[in-house]
């Protein structure tokens, strides 16, 4: 190490110009960072670009005193190396350094110092307290020391100095072991993504897709989750709630599940791409007081009707060509049509002719076929009574009285995904209080409907199948959302999010997301947030009651109301046709008396 020491001093002595050490600093700096631009930032030596032209890279300039902010956010490089050139003026070219590079702060960044009086570690201090990960320095005098700094910020702040040197690593990754940091979160959310409760030792337990993930973010990359925050298990803040300990810097991650907002900066990649649909109550069984009217359809009802009249005019036209006698009423319906078809029995002329008989058998016939049906499918009906139509559309929605519980947040939400949405807001029942929303949701209230996410629908449909009958169904046609993107809130350049992301991608793609998903089923019946007793409606024997009846009530007091009218009519009839003849008696009396007198 010593002689390869002398000899790339010896190097930079002979050498025109003494910039070999700056040349052979940038060609390992490429080979290392495969660099495919460079940033230049400050007052820089003519050398610099010099040499950057040979390399051959692209080359960016920002002058010391511009007060312009460079968007490098949108089409970012992750091999771009930012030399930046401190002079007198430090402030103004840390000022350029953190503005420009606010957002790319994981990314290379070289400090080349001009004065021999500035202190290294303080700009290197800086660096770290404004999020800059990737800084290292050159002093002055680097061609004749060859000493590269830098700093480790895990698991605490630590100055590094280094020899350079063909096998030096100027750049180390950093975020690959974190040694111990403890990296601050905030946590929250419901089940099934985040599943909290305690082992039998007390000890708090993290669990679902969003545990799970924590746990493999530590182990991955060796580091420690905290809550700044005390944690509550009993009152678990929603994940709306987490975006303001974001926002005013006091975590660096927030572990809660939320739906972006553009501009789509200060997220992570996304979780998952969800769905948001409506979990609907099963319609309730048709009473069977409705189910005699249900077995004939208008169509069917009618077409009977039709043929009973058409068999009732035949038989009596047959009978009338024999020499019966046959009344006017009976053309359209006949009494012998009537109870053949209702299966009684019904009188039959003697010796009947074979056309008559004919007609006869055919009642008979009709008559077993449509009391057979008419049992049957009755029968049908009482053991598995026929369900009300679903609501398919929001319009039916609105036309019935069931309401639709949200939480008021989600339904803001709503209206600002689908505009669409504000001329069904009373089909909508806003909840404001979170742990009233979720108790009313996972309670199986079917007084009501609610959004879903298919995540939490897929773990009710399992619980669904201990119930002796569903209770809820989720309606594709109503779904509200297709594959929204859910991520976790977090500091817009935060340097974990790299690493984050990065496990994101690696926990979807091995499978392991799915995999914690499917078990959240059984870690919330371990964790004792979900039970297995039957809330279903289990079909019983029960005995006939008088309301069961009631359109058959109804229909006989329809017909004896239209009997009573017509008794009445025919009373009042009776009744006249007595007075006009008691009138005449009186007149014809009075005739024969006077006729008598004379």
């Amino acid at each position: 190490m010593g002689q390869l020491h002398l000899l790339l001093v010896a190097l930079v002595l002979l050498c025109p110009g003494g910039d070999s050490s700056y040349h052979s600093l940038l060609h390992q700096l490429r080979r290392e960072l495969n660099i495919e631009y460079v940033l230049l930032l400050g007052n820089f030596d003519p050398t610099w670009l010099d040499i950057l032209w040979q390399l051959p890279v692209p080359v960016l300039q920002i002058k010391e005193h511009s007060r312009e902010t460079y968007n490098l956010l949108e089409n970012p490089s992750h091999n771009v190396l930012t030399i930046a050139f401190v002079n007198d003026s430090t402030e103004d070219i840390l000022e350029i350094l953190y503005r420009n590079l606010r957002m790319l702060n994981t990314q290379p960044v070289l400090l080349v110092i001009r004065k021999s009086t500035i202190r290294v570690n303080s700009l290197l201090e800086w660096c770290w307290h404004h999020q800059l990960l990737n800084v290292v320095a050159i002093a002055q005098d680097f061609m004749e020391s060859l000493i590269v700094y830098s700093y480790t910020p895990f698991p605490v702040l630590q100055f590094i100095e280094r020899l350079l040197d063909n096998i030096t690593t100027i750049f180390e990754k950093r975020l690959e072991n974190l040694h111990g940091y403890e990296v601050p979160i905030a946590l929250g959310g419901s089940s099934p993504r985040l599943i909290v409760y305690r082992d039998s030792e007390g000890k708090l337990i993290f669990s679902g897709p969003v545990g799970n993930f924590m746990k493999s973010f530590e182990q991955r990359y060796n580091c420690r989750l905290v809550q700044p925050y005390p944690f509550d298990e009993s009152a678990i803040s929603p994940a709306r709630d987490l975006i303001a300990a974001v926002q005013n810097g006091s975590v660096q991650i927030a572990l809660g599940a939320i739906y972006p907002k553009l501009p789509y900066t200060g997220f992570s990649y996304p979780i998952e791409l969800m769905s948001w649909c409506l979990m609907m109550p099963v319609p309730e069984e048709v009473p069977h007081s409705q189910l005699y009217s249900m077995v004939f359809s208008p169509m069917a009802f009618g077409v009977t009707i039709v043929a009973m009249v058409l068999i009732s005019f035949t038989l009596s036209m047959a009978l009338r060509l024999h020499g019966y006698r046959v009344s006017f009423s009976e053309y359209f319906l006949h009494d012998s049509c009537l109870r053949g078809v209702l299966s009684q029995s019904f009188y039959e002329v003697l010796r009947a002719p074979a056309l008559i008989k004919a007609i006869y058998l055919l009642i008979c016939l009709l008559g077993l076929l449509i009391t057979s049906w008419y049992n049957s499918y009755f029968s049908t009906f009482v053991t598995s009574a026929p369900r009300f139509p679903q609501l398919t559309s929001y319009e039916s929605i609105r036309h019935s009285k069931l309401k639709i519980v949200i939480w008021k947040p989600e339904y803001e939400m709503l209206l600002f995904f689908s505009e669409n949405m504000k001329k069904y807001s009373s089909i909508f029942q806003l909840e404001e209080d979170y742990k009233e929303f979720l108790h009313l949701r996972d309670s199986f209230d079917t007084r009501y409907g609610y959004m879903m996410p298919m995540e939490k629908w897929s773990l009710m449909k399992e619980q669904q199948r201990v119930f002796s009958s569903p209770l809820f169904s989720l309606q594709d046609d109503l779904c509200v959302f297709h594959t929204v993107p859910i991520v976790f809130p977090m500091v817009k350049n935060s340097i974990f999010k790299e690493p984050f992301d990065r496990l994101i991608l690696d926990v979807t793609a091995t499978g392991l997301l799915s995999r914690w998903r499917d078990m959240s089923f059984t870690e919330m019946i371990k964790a004792g947030q979900l039970g297995l007793e039957d809330r279903g409606h289990p079909k019983e024997f029960r005995a006939m009651k008088v309301e069961d009846l009631i359109q058959i009530w109804r229909f006989v007091g329809w017909m004896l109301g239209l009997a009573t009218i017509v008794f009445l009519f025919e009373l009042i009839c009776f009744w006249r046709h007595k007075m006009r003849q008691n009138i005449k008696n009186i007149f014809s009396t009075s005739s024969a008396d006077s006729l008598a007198t004379l």
